[in-house]
């Protein structure tokens, strides 16, 4: 019985937790069909791989800014500097963003050297091979080895190997715990002598 002026005792506990949960069962089936979803594309486009090629790009903000991943399209500067028309890149498999920009000097050369590389592997087959190849396509000889990739470049990973060598004397020695210590103390014999000598002109 409710004593005083408190509030209605109105805990309810039957939620239907049991519908609001997601399992995912299906993963290892779900990963059968992405990949049989990517043969059958692959079959289906041949001889062009199934992708587009696209430019290498840094993440946004500082957080995530030394992470390289795989951009949406190259811009139009790049694509003016690499001599591929814009309305020829997406024909010949390469995806243009209009709306990105070119701010970093090393990430634009090294994506206009990209599309160069992806030019001179280019193969293009004619329209209408009964008429035969016209002016810009390749010859029947380049055609008749050329195999299908299955995907484009993705983002060069550098393999940085440390060399094995002995400790030296000079990192036995070495303390991180004594030295994170010392760092504390210095900041904050630091932020003293600060504040005495910001009273000090204020006086």
């Amino acid at each position: 019985m409710v004593r005083h002026n408190n509030q209605i005792p109105n805990a309810h506990f039957h939620k239907h937790w049991q519908e609001y949960i997601k399992t995912r069962f299906d993963q290892p089936m779900k990963k059968i069909k992405r990949a049989s979803r990517r043969h059958a594309k692959a079959a289906r486009v041949f001889p062009r791989p199934p992708g587009y090629l696209r430019p290498i790009v840094r993440c946004p903000t500082l957080a995530y800014k030394n992470k390289v991943r795989l951009g949406r399209g190259f811009t139009l500067e790049e694509l003016k500097e690499a001599n591929i028309d814009v309305r020829v890149a997406k024909t010949i498999g390469v995806a243009v963003d209009h709306r990105r920009r070119s701010s970093n000097e090393e990430a634009f050369k090294q994506n206009v050297e990209r599309l160069r590389v992806y030019n001179t592997k280019l193969l293009i087959f004619p329209r209408n091979p009964r008429v035969g190849p016209k002016k810009g396509d390749s010859s029947k000889e380049e055609l008749s080895k050329a195999v299908q990739q299955k995907s484009h470049s993705g983002v060069p990973r550098e393999k940085v190997a440390a060399e094995a060598r002995p400790i030296t004397d000079e990192e036995r020695k070495f303390s991180a715990v004594a030295a994170l210590s010392k760092a504390r103390e210095d900041k904050k014999a630091a932020n003293k002598e600060w504040s005495k000598k910001l009273n000090k002109d204020r006086t």
